[in-house]
């Protein structure tokens, strides 16, 4: 049995994807305030058979098939607000978004095929945040053809060892449910199975390093090939996003060729954004940043970090740790390359 689904939504889909960390969800309300495109979802399904096909655990018609049936139905539900986050506190949710009156509206709507003409006619796109969906995409471009448009953001290494550091930390958490396999009884995440003994063997801040190194490696020899072959993707610093928006919000619309809300200041606003220090934002509330002292200026910050990393780290993962740096400045320079 082959198993296809033929008769497909034409809407756009695109992914806002980072590895953790890379404070991705900035661009949430700021996309799902553009000209028809709806708030933006965070659902697990879609990294999930990405990942399981790139590990040959599910045949490719399988996961074509529910990549494509997920996407529409989860487009329709948006038409008709099934299944809306209500929760205040969620990034995703109706209060930290544009447009929130218009999901309520839907509620009284009927449902029926006239939704999904609506959807194909004026093509208003889905909008999902993943994570690290890049290091294994393959599928999403034979699965989503020319609807698909990828916003991966990066983010300067140093300013992510602490998030990841706290991350792996609750690792084995029932509440963790990245794609994993179990190694000499430790819980190990799916991308670090080239490495694993290494991974192994390193305690918890030492394994942020080498995952973080890897991890953009992948992503950056992504990027190589994708600008080749001119893949559907745009590549986002977040010291950009925070620091020069006009810029972000231009590239934004030339990318996915759609026009930003009439409120796009507010918007900006809720996020912080422009802000004088990069980490003056909101934060995970469990495992993000702290918030810094007032009078501390950025340098300083830097300083601290580096500090950090010199004292914790192991030799031979701080060598190459600030090789990646090096590589990442080199891709996307900010005030931090003058730091380093």
């Amino acid at each position: 049995m082959f198993l296809e689904k033929k008769l497909n939504l034409e809407n756009d889909i695109i992914f806002i994807d980072g590895l953790w960390g890379t404070g991705k969800s900035i661009l949430g309300p700021i996309i799902g305030g553009m000209q028809k495109v709806e708030k933006f979802k965070l659902e697990h399904i879609y990294e999930y058979i990405s990942v399981l096909y790139h590990l040959n655990k599910i045949e490719k018609d399988s996961a074509t098939w529910m990549l494509n049936t997920y996407a529409d139905l989860s487009q329709y539900n948006n038409s008709i607000s099934r299944e809306v986050n209500l929760r205040f506190g969620d990034d995703s949710g109706l209060k930290n978004n544009p447009n929130s009156l218009d999901y309520l509206q839907r509620l009284f709507k009927k449902d029926g095929d006239h939704n999904l003409v609506n959807i194909n006619e004026n093509n208003i796109a889905l909008n999902l945040m993943s994570h690290m969906i890049l290091m294994t995409p393959e599928l999403l471009f034979t699965a989503y053809g020319d609807r698909l448009k990828i916003i991966e953001v990066v983010r300067h290494p140093l300013y992510m060892i602490e998030h990841w550091e706290n991350y792996l930390r609750r690792f084995d958490s029932p509440r963790e449910f990245t794609v994993s396999f179990y190694y000499q009884q430790t819980k190990i995440p799916w991308w670090a199975d080239e490495f694993k003994d290494e991974y192994f063997s390193y305690d918890v801040f030492d394994k942020a390093l080498i995952s973080i190194r890897k991890c953009y490696e992948k992503l950056f020899k992504t990027e190589l090939l994708d600008s080749n072959n001119e893949k559907p993707l745009l590549y986002l610093s977040f010291e950009d996003i925070v620091t020069n928006p006009d810029k972000i919000l231009s590239d934004l619309s030339t990318f996915l060729k759609r026009t930003h809300h009439k409120k796009i200041k507010r918007i900006l606003a809720r996020q912080r954004i422009p802000r004088k220090l990069l980490i003056d934002g909101l934060g995970h509330q469990s495992y993000g940043f702290k918030k810094i002292k007032d009078n501390q200026n950025e340098e300083e910050f830097y300083k601290k970090l580096v500090l950090r990393l010199q004292k914790k780290g192991s030799k031979e993962n701080i060598d190459s740790f600030n090789n990646l740096i090096e590589v990442y400045n080199k891709k996307f320079p900010s005030k931090l390359s003058n730091y380093h």
